[in-house]
C-alpha cells in the first residue's frame, strides 16, 4: 500500500502541537541550534559504534527541547512500549509535548505503532473517515454514519476505531448498538470487508502493543501525541482519509505526519472546533496529494448544495440514541444530520477518487441517502459480522 515519502528524509520544522509548548520554532536562542547538532551528532554516533539504544539519552535530549528524527522517534517508543515502564513512557509522551512535537516525531511514533499492529488486508480500493475525537461538541457519530453512506456508494470503508473517550458514545459503542459485532480478528475483516464492503477495526484488537500505553494516557489526564496518533494507524493502511481533528493547533501537524507516512490522498479538516466537516459552518481543510503537497483552502457547505443548520441540530446522545438517529437518516430521513453525512461522504469520495470533485461526490451521496440504500448496508454489514463471529462462511 505506502511506503515512506521522499520527505521523510529531510528535517521538518512541523507545527506546534499546542499553544503552550516550551518553545515555538521562532523563539528558540541561537544556542538551542548548536545544542541540536550536538545532540543529534551524539546519538548519530552512538548509532554508527553500535552501541545498544539508551532511552534515558533520549530523555536527556528532550529535556534540551531538541528535536529527534523520524528513526530516533520510532526507535523511542518502540523501545518503550516493549519495556512497558509507565515512569519512561509518561516522561518521553510529556516532553515531547512540553517541546512541541514535529511530524517527524509524529510519524516515527505512528510508524512504531504499525510495526507492532496486526495487519488487514483489503483487496480493493479502500478509504477510511476517522476524527480525532476531543472536540467535546456533543454531536451524533457523523463519520461513523457517513461510512455506512461511502459504502452504500459503492466505495469500499476499512474503517478503524474505538470506545468513546472524551464523548458519550465512540465509534464501536454505536456500531455495538446496530448490531456490528466489532472485535473481528484480522482474517474475520478481510472477509467481512469482501462480502459487506465496510469493515471496523476495533483499536484495542489490532493494537496490542496500546496495553503499555493506555494505563499511562489514563494517569497523566493532559492530551499527548497519542491524541492525534489514531488516524494512522488504520491496520489496512488505507491509501486515502478524510480525517477531522479537534482544533486548528494541531491540524497542520496531523497533514505533515501524514505526508511523511506517504498517504496518497488525505483531508484533514475542521470544522469551528469540530472534527469532522458540518453544515454548521464553514471547514479549514489541509488537503494531502500525491507526492507530498500540501493545500490549504476553506470549504464552505453551500458551495457543494449543503444548506446551514445550527450545531444543536447534530447533537446526540447515548449509543442508542446516536444509532436510531444514524438508522433514521439511513432510512432516508431528510435533516441536518443527514446533511451532515452527505457533506462528509461526498468529500471521500472524492478524496478517493470515487468522484471527479466533492460536489459530484455530495451529488452522488444524496441521491444514495434519500434512497434508503444505505439502511440494507447496514443491516448487511451487521448480519455480516454475526455470522462470521459465529464460524460461518
Amino acid at each position: 500500500m505506502r511506503g515512506p515519502s521522499v520527505s521523510m528524509r529531510k528535517a521538518q520544522q512541523g507545527a506546534l502541537s499546542c499553544p503552550s509548548a516550551a518553545f515555538s520554532r521562532a523563539s528558540r536562542p541561537a544556542a538551542w541550534g548548536r545544542a541540536r547538532s550536538k545532540g543529534l551528532a551524539g546519538v548519530a554516533a552512538r548509532a554508527a559504534a553500535g552501541e545498544p539504544f539508551q532511552i534515558n539519552k533520549v530523555l536527556e535530549t528532550l529535556c534540551e527541547s531538541t528535536d529527534l528524527s523520524f528513526e530516533e522517534s520510532k526507535r523511542s517508543l518502540s523501545a518503550l512500549v516493549d519495556e512497558g515502564d509507565p515512569a519512561k513512557i509518561a516522561a518521553f509522551l510529556v516532553l515531547l509535548r512540553a517541546k512541541g512535537e514535529t511530524a517527524q516525531e509524529v510519524a516515527g511514533l505512528a510508524s512504531a505503532m504499525q510495526d507492532k499492529m496486526t495487519p488487514c488486508k483489503v483487496e480493493t480500493t479502500a478509504v477510511d473517515i476517522v476524527g480525532t475525537g476531543g472536540d467535546s461538541a456533543g454531536t451524533v457519530n457523523i463519520s461513523t454514519g457517513a461510512c455506512v453512506l461511502t459504502s452504500a456508494c459503492g466505495l469500499t470503508v476499512a474503517k478503524h476505531g474505538n470506545r468513546s473517550v472524551s464523548s458519550l458514545c465512540g465509534s464501536a459503542d454505536v456500531l455495538e448498538n446496530l448490531g456490528v459485532v466489532i472485535d473481528l480478528g484480522p482474517e474475520q475483516m478481510e472477509q467481512c470487508l469482501a462480502e459487506a464492503g465496510i469493515g471496523f477495526m476495533f483499536a484495542p484488537r489490532f493494537h496490542p502493543a496500546m496495553k503499555a500505553v493506555v494505563p499511562v494516557r489514563k494517569a497523566l489526564k493532559v492530551r499527548t501525541a497519542f491524541n492525534i496518533l489514531g488516524p494512522m494507524l488504520n491496520p489496512a493502511k488505507v491509501p486515502y482519509a478524510l480525517v477531522g481533528v479537534y482544533s486548528r493547533e494541531v491540524q497542520k501537524l496531523m497533514a505533515d505526519s501524514l505526508v511523511e507516512l506517504g498517504f496518497e490522498k488525505a483531508l484533514v479538516v475542521n470544522s469551528m472546533g469540530i472534527d469532522e466537516l458540518t453544515p454548521a459552518g464553514p471547514a479549514d481543510v489541509f488537503e494531502i496529494s500525491e507526492g507530498g503537497a500540501i493545500k490549504e483552502y476553506k470549504v464552505y457547505p453551500k458551495d457543494v448544495g449543503i444548506p446551514s443548520c445550527d450545531i444543536e441540530d447534530l447533537k446526540g446522545g447515548d449509543a442508542a440514541v446516536n444509532a436510531q438517529m444514524l438508522l433514521d437518516v439511513f432510512g432516508g430521513e431528510q435533516n441536518a444530520v443527514a446533511d451532515a453525512l452527505v457533506l462528509n461522504s461526498g468529500f471521500a469520495l472524492a478524496t478517493a477518487k470515487f468522484a471527479k470533485d466533492p460536489k459530484e461526490g455530495v451529488a452522488m451521496a444524496r441521491d444514495i441517502q434519500r434512497s434508503g440504500k444505505a439502511a440494507d448496508v447496514m443491516k448487511k454489514w451487521a448480519e455480516t459480522t454475526q455470522k462470521i463471529a459465529n464460524g460461518g462462511n
